[in-house]
């Protein structure tokens, strides 16, 4: 026994069930065609009130419930605050459109839907990918959806979405400045009298990320010695990091030692219990570069290419300033010496270099590694 269901375009039918099966009678039957037209009338689906009342029933549960108590679970094992911002945003952001669906409807065609919008973007899509299967998955766990997950890539993904463009063959993704380039950038920078400033010529002469700048605590530093220890602390690769500093370096933050305002952070924000923003350096250095396009990161690719071009130094040492540690997961685990001699040097050349009096029209001679 059932009711039509008239729409603009086409005509859907509603079954209450066979009345030899269920025992439905004419009555109670007529009873629910009455409740399904009031519905209507109210611009109600029936079917899909009926369908969420199953599932509630059976125990299904919405996506965007289901995504964001995974998530406030799943970033207790994220290190990083970015990385932390970067989950919470595809959750609660980008995966929107799965937010009212409930565990159980979600298609491989949902997930296309939320992967085009960011497909452009080869790591967010990636992620996207890779944080709905885990939610999925741990639906499939958990008995709240059929055992196949719409987002495995290779079974479900792979075949229908298009091939993304490679990344390119130059190191790096970020816009760096042409070393040759760099005396003249220390020179403007070293007249400027602003934190930022200095925060970036520490980030320069140390080959440091922003995250590690940014949080650069002076419990970190020896002074005495001219060092730098991060521990795990921020640190990409998890491994501990102990980093010479330059004697440009060096001056500039025992000066800021005795002036400090903060007994925490070496580049204190408003808040002096706070770091500096992790655009400051960014910002700053557009401001100055007056080139939109240049990063903080690309600095790192600046000191590869001047030790590449201009440098006889040991390749090893040179990743190593970096803090790459080059060779595969069987040689990284013996790898455990620091190089800290070698690396100084190959650092104190590069920071003489950065802070040379620029000239035209010279050839640099290369620098024998000692």
């Amino acid at each position: 026994m059932g009711v039509s269901l008239s729409a603009q375009r086409h005509r859907e039918k509603m079954g209450f069930g066979s009345a030899k099966l269920t025992g439905l009678k004419l009555t109670e039957a007529r009873d629910k065609a009455i409740d399904a037209l009031r519905l209507l009338a109210k611009g109600v689906d029936p079917k899909e009130q009926r369908d969420d009342e199953r599932r509630l029933a059976g125990g299904s549960r919405l996506f965007g419930e289901f995504a964001e108590e995974w998530r406030q679970s799943y970033e207790f094992g994220l290190k990083h605050k970015a990385a932390r911002n970067k989950l919470k945003r595809i959750v609660q952001v980008v995966c929107k459109p799965l937010h009212k669906l409930h565990l159980d409807e979600v298609a491989t065609e949902h997930v296309i839907a939320v992967l085009r919008k960011v497909w452009h973007q080869r790591e967010i899509s990636r992620d996207t990918r890779q944080r709905i299967k885990k939610i999925l998955d741990a639906a499939i766990a958990l008995n709240l959806r059929p055992k196949h997950n719409p987002a495995d890539w290779d079974s479900r993904l792979k075949p229908i979405m298009p091939k993304q463009r490679k990344r390119g063959t130059v190191r790096g993704c970020h816009k760096a400045m042409d070393y040759q380039d760099l005396p003249k950038f220390m020179q403007s920078l070293a007249a400027a009298t602003d934190q930022s400033a200095r925060a970036l010529e520490v980030a320069i002469f140390t080959l440091a990320r922003t995250i590690e700048v940014q949080n650069m605590r002076w419990s970190q530093l020896d002074l005495d010695i001219g060092l730098w220890d991060l521990g795990t602390v921020d640190t990409k690769n998890e491994r501990p990091k102990r980093t010479p500093l330059p004697r440009q370096a060096l001056a500039f933050l025992r000066k800021a030692y005795n002036e400090r305002v903060s007994d925490h952070f070496v580049f204190p924000g408003r808040r002096f219990s706070q770091p500096i923003s992790n655009m400051t350096m960014l910002n700053y250095l557009k401001q100055i570069s007056r080139d939109p396009t240049l990063t903080v990161h690309g600095f790192r690719t600046t000191f590869r290419t001047w030790a590449q071009e201009e440098t006889d130094f040991e390749e090893e040492i040179i990743e190593h300033c970096l803090h790459h540690i080059t060779g595969d997961e069987a040689e990284k685990a013996y790898k455990r010496g620091e190089a800290l001699k070698k690396r100084r040097t190959v650092m104190q050349a590069f920071a003489d270099f950065a802070t040379r009096p620029p000239k035209d029209n010279v050839t640099t001679l290369k620098i024998a590694k000692s």
